[in-house]
């Protein structure tokens, strides 16, 4: 007859290893959502316990977007005429120069994917730091 002690350590020792998690559609959908704040003109800020803050200010986004347009940009008077038509409070001349300036068939998308790559080599961290706030 075996002891109780004996029996836990056959069912212990006959466990399968845990399955893995797979966080990348949490970390995309992470990615996301912080990719909207950005765009809406937010920081996207978060701290795990016992580290340094993380995050992409609108500031580092702004200027990710300003070096993706330099690269990019095909007219040698759009930075002008977006700069002109946003004092002039134009707003559709302004609207028409950013799209021409982002030089993409889908601008927002664009700017979408420049947040996204800011964003992704925190995702993970940025997870585990929204699932340690749900403890509190």
């Amino acid at each position: 007859m075996q002891t109780a002690m004996q029996i836990c350590q056959d069912r212990y020792d006959a466990m399968l290893p845990p399955e893995p998690v797979d966080n990348s559609e949490a970390e995309r959908i992470w990615v996301d959502n912080a990719a909207y704040d950005l765009l809406d003109g937010q920081d996207v800020k978060f701290q795990r316990r016992m580290r340094t803050p993380q995050g992409v200010t609108h500031e580092q986004f702004s200027q990710a977007v300003d070096e993706y347009v330099m690269a990019n940009v095909n007219s040698p008077s759009v930075i002008g005429r977006l700069v002109l038509a946003a004092i002039r409070r134009d707003t559709s001349d302004a609207h028409g120069a950013a799209i021409e300036a982002i030089c993409s068939p889908d601008h927002r998308e664009a700017l979408f994917e420049i947040a996204r790559v800011l964003l992704r080599p925190l995702a993970a961290d940025g997870l585990i730091a929204q699932a340690e706030d749900d403890e509190l």
